[in-house]
């Protein structure tokens, strides 16, 4: 997905210990927020909802794990399987169907937005992204082409990613208050989670959880290349395997705390 790179919070910011213990960090829009909830319910997810989303974090162990994993992978193109090309499949159609929720017309009982797709970052935070789509009813989303594209191979489109920036952060944050940190992240994906089947779950947490994860272990993007990510990281809320994403003990810092030196 590779979105908005100097919005992401980078190792060195993640070590100084500014992030709280987040319970949401901006208010969100109501209107995605129905938006969400009517797009669950007529694909069919009755169980959906947003509870818990607000208070999400984002668990170090996890993110080192998840982030060294994508880094083993960069230059191998080959990593597509059948059972995550099925995901693909799956991921690809629903977020077809998000967008034209998204920007359908009130009437036809859309949301009546409408999205921009710019060279340029639009964004200065996810503040700014807020405020200006409730004053113009317009989300501008950067667009794939300006951030090198879809890798050869990629079963998404230039246009398919494009649409997957606007969904998410339709869906993922403006709908929960959720922002750009690597919390507020954590907190987005699992969100927009919630909007989609399970089986597009292996290729949104590939592409979500995959990127972040790289990003806030290595400080840069790896590339919009396919990457793989372990079964057990599809998981809403994830643990690494053997007890590293566990419980803290009495002597452990919290997350914000932690280096994300390898």
């Amino acid at each position: 997905m590779a979105r908005k790179p100097q919005q992401m919070r980078l190792p060195e910011q993640i070590r100084s210990g500014s992030d709280p213990w987040h319970t949401g960090e901006m208010e969100r829009v109501e209107h995605f927020a129905a938006g969400a909830a009517s797009y669950a319910q007529q694909a069919g997810l009755p169980n959906y909802n947003q509870r818990g989303i607000a208070a999400v974090r984002a668990n170090p162990n996890v993110t080192l794990a998840i982030g060294k994993d994508v880094k083993s992978q960069q230059g191998d193109l080959g990593r597509l399987t059948p059972e995550l090309a099925e995901s693909y499949g799956h991921l690809i159609h629903h977020i077809g169907k998000q967008f034209d929720h998204l920007t359908g017309s009130k009437e036809s009982g859309g949301m009546g937005v409408k999205v921009e797709f710019s060279p340029h970052d639009p964004y200065e935070s996810a503040t700014h992204l807020r405020d200006e789509v409730r004053e113009t009813g317009t989300l501008k989303v950067l667009s794939t082409e300006a951030t090198g594209g879809m890798a050869p191979g990629h079963p998404m489109s230039n246009e398919d990613n494009d649409k997957f920036r606007a969904v998410h952060d339709a869906f993922g944050h403006l709908a929960t208050g959720r922002s750009f940190s690597r919390h507020g992240e954590e907190g987005a994906l699992q969100h927009h989670a919630r909007t989609m089947p399970k089986e597009a779950h292996p290729a949104l947490m590939a592409e979500l959880r995959g990127q972040n994860s790289f990003l806030n272990s290595y400080g840069d993007f790896p590339g919009n290349q396919v990457y793989t990510v372990p079964k057990w990281a599809s998981a809403q809320a994830p643990t690494v395997p053997g007890g590293g994403g566990g419980k803290r003990t009495s002597k452990a810092r919290r997350p914000e705390q932690l280096s994300f030196d390898l």
